[in-house]
């Protein structure tokens, strides 16, 4: 199985797309790797070193989430952009089974250890959000920042996923019964555009509404 994004499109090979998929069903995420091609991730990068940065308190996570996001510009409008093509609006649906996604939502943050960064457990399960998704924008090694997903009753770890690889991706599911965090930031940094898969409006229909 192999997607890929950039400027030209998304290419696109389901072959063992059926292995997969029960990935996911059984372990809920799913890694993409090389999402991001090399000469997109280089524009990227060249993107980022300019960029404007701010800290956020996430208050619908108690207790409050602290990082640091990147103001709307350019770049977060062009890999907004990317995730909402038809061709991977279709690819998410046939590799988690969660359908219909009919938009996707982002943003660029950063976790840097010494700053106070940290994510605390949620579960994003607020409008129409199915599948989550974190593409690694860095291109040299980081540690911490892991993806821990849990049982929301048990408290019980389901997963631990690390994302280090530059363009890689991973896919996992938003659910009542489930939460997740990231991992502290130990040595690096870790910067990566997060949204998610919608089965709300489509994001045209909704700006024409005044609703996005």
């Amino acid at each position: 199985m192999l997607m890929q994004i950039d400027r030209a499109g998304t290419r696109l090979e389901l072959e063992g797309a059926e292995i997969a998929r029960a990935h996911f069903d059984r372990h809920h995420w799913l890694k993409l790797p090389k999402l991001l091609t090399a000469p997109t991730l280089s524009d990227v990068r060249r993107q980022l070193a300019s960029a404007a940065f701010v800290e956020v308190r996430h208050t619908n996570v108690t207790p409050p989430s602290i990082d640091v996001c990147l103001e709307p510009n350019a770049l977060s409008a062009m890999l907004e952009l990317f995730c909402n093509d038809p061709v991977v609006l279709g690819a998410v649906e046939a590799l988690t089974g969660c359908a219909p996604l009919v938009r996707f939502d982002g943003f660029v943050y950063r976790l840097a250890p010494g700053g106070g960064h940290h994510h605390n457990w949620h579960n994003d399960v607020l409008q129409g959000r199915r599948v989550a998704m974190s593409i690694n924008l860095e291109v040299r090694p980081y540690e911490g920042g892991k993806l821990l997903i849990r049982a929301r009753h048990t408290e019980c770890v389901l997963a631990e996923v690390e994302n280090t690889g530059p363009g890689d991706a991973v896919l996992f599911r938003i659910d009542p019964a489930l939460q997740h965090r990231a991992t502290t930031v130990t040595q690096g940094t870790k910067t990566a555009f997060a949204g998610w898969f919608r089965s709300e409006a489509p994001l045209r229909a909704a700006l024409a509404q005044g609703i996005a």
